[in-house]
């Protein structure tokens, strides 16, 4: 007798399941190493270390994540954020954080540096000040 014949008749199959069952996770599961999640938890990492650092300056400004921007630039560059002092916001563009071109070396580490770049570029940007002058001694060895 075949298995296919015992399936159909009810009986046991090889490891004693009837009938075969779906994975644990199931298929509506997020991929946690997916692009996304990738980039929420690099720059939320980063936004909570300055958050922390600075919270009497950074208190009540809202650090979101967008796909892309949302509107039209005058430059040539790509968008990476936006700063709104007046709204007390900062939103991170993750598309194009994720697909700039040049980075040296363009492994897992390098991106993630990129996206902590951009981070802190944006959060300088709002405080009106520069990296060296947020962080000091972080960028002595440059």
């Amino acid at each position: 007798m075949t298995s296919r014949s015992a399936r159909q008749q009810g009986r046991p199959t090889r490891h004693g399941r009837r009938p075969i069952r779906s994975s644990l996770t199931g298929p509506a599961l997020a991929n946690p190493a997916s692009r996304v999640a990738r980039f929420e938890t690099d720059a939320r990492a980063v936004v909570e270390f300055l958050q922390h650092t600075f919270a009497d300056e950074l208190r009540g400004v809202q650090i979101g994540f967008q796909t892309v921007p949302s509107g039209e630039s005058n430059s040539d560059l790509p968008m990476l954020y936006s700063v709104d002092r007046e709204a007390k916001s900062i939103m991170l563009f993750r598309m194009p954080i994720q697909r700039a071109r040049g980075l040296h070396v363009n492994d897992d580490e390098h991106r993630r540096y990129f996206i902590e770049h951009c981070v802190y570029r944006a959060v300088c940007e709002y405080l009106g000040r520069e990296p060296w002058e947020l962080l000091p001694g972080r960028f002595d060895h440059f």
